[in-house]
């Protein structure tokens, strides 16, 4: 990492990975391109993820044709060896930039407004917040827009307790990793997930935990597009189970905070209910999701838990050997 001399603006990093964007890419780089830089210096990491399309030919015509001469060399265009999947070439991006904060905007995405950086750097450095929490404008693919946005500030001090329930119970945090700013420290203290789905998930609530002060603004910032081809809105099971994996990984971490454990087995069981909603128990992954509700309960009541679930292992050992008896043949 490169190293700032002293009495230098600190640096706003935003970072923005791309793979299969060039419908919707122009419209990211150019909210992030109009944004007023007031007060401190910024650069602007885009990751290619060895994407196969225009997108990369649209960024780089962009920052030729738009993008001020002064600002040319803050746009800083890195392309790993491999594709690495949304949460690797998140690293990636995280690991090539130099900034004391650090944002983050999908390709897909955009800024609503063209103060969002400078009021995001005098919020987080007036509240000397670790974090700072926007509201996002979620755009549905069938046109509907759902305003997913805190109804007044909200300050979380020294209670990593309150900070996880706030993102688990309250939804006041979302597990959105670019509906913030971040001091870089915290990005740091803990390693950005590469696994291929739901990499936030597995990344939010560990950053929300480590850091000492969070703010919540009441102020929708970041335009979101539901896309209508994701996995999200194609493979539900997938979906729900891919979530409830991803919280269960992290029952160990918070191993020692019941009410946290609660918060997050609740937020688990929106998912489990969600797929299970007028079907049975005979659907594609319900027999996954209850091995990992049984991890999850041995947590909450290590006591008891064996009693509130039955043993899917045993139960298919069981059905295995109904039907290998049922298949041999009789002896004459």
């Amino acid at each position: 990492m490169a190293n700032k001399e002293e009495n230098k603006l600190e640096i706003i990093s935003v970072i923005t990975t791309f793979y299969n964007a060039e419908k919707f890419i122009f419209n990211a780089i150019n909210s992030v391109n109009q944004q007023i830089i007031e007060g401190f210096d910024f650069e602007y990491v885009i990751v290619d993820d060895k994407s196969p399309d225009n997108s990369r030919a649209i960024v780089e015509a962009f920052i030729e044709k738009n993008v001020p001469e002064d600002r040319k060399a803050k746009w800083k265009i890195y392309e790993p060896e491999e594709n690495l999947g949304c949460g690797g070439a998140r690293k990636f991006g995280i690991d090539h930039a130099i900034g004391d904060y650090f944002m983050f905007l999908d390709a897909d995405d955009y800024y609503m407004h063209t103060n969002f950086m400078i009021n995001a750097y005098h919020t987080i450095t007036k509240e000397n917040a670790d974090v700072v929490e926007y509201g996002v404008m979620f755009n549905q693919p069938n046109g509907q827009q759902i305003n997913n946005t805190a109804s007044q500030k909200y300050v979380i001090e020294n209670n990593p307790s309150l900070a996880e329930i706030a993102l688990f119970k309250d939804n006041l945090i979302k597990f959105n990793v670019w509906s913030k700013i971040y001091k870089r420290w915290v990005v740091e203290s803990y390693p950005y997930s590469t696994v291929r789905t739901y990499e936030d998930v597995r990344t939010i609530p560990v950053w929300i935990s480590n850091a000492h002060k969070i703010v919540i603004m009441p102020t929708a910032e970041i335009n979101y597009r539901a896309a209508s081809g994701s996995i999200i809105r194609t493979d539900m099971v997938q979906t729900r189970l891919g979530t409830i994996t991803a919280i269960t990984e992290l029952f160990p971490r918070f191993k020692d905070d019941y009410n946290v454990l609660k918060a997050m087995y609740g937020r688990a069981m929106v998912d489990l209910e969600a797929l299970l909603h007028n079907h049975s128990s005979n659907d594609p992954g319900f027999n996954e999701m209850s091995r990992l509700n049984t991890i999850m309960l041995s947590y909450l009541y290590p006591d008891k838990y064996k009693e509130m679930t039955y043993n899917i292992d045993l139960e298919q050992e069981a059905a295995a050997k109904a039907q290998e008896t049922e298949n041999k043949p009789t002896e004459e």
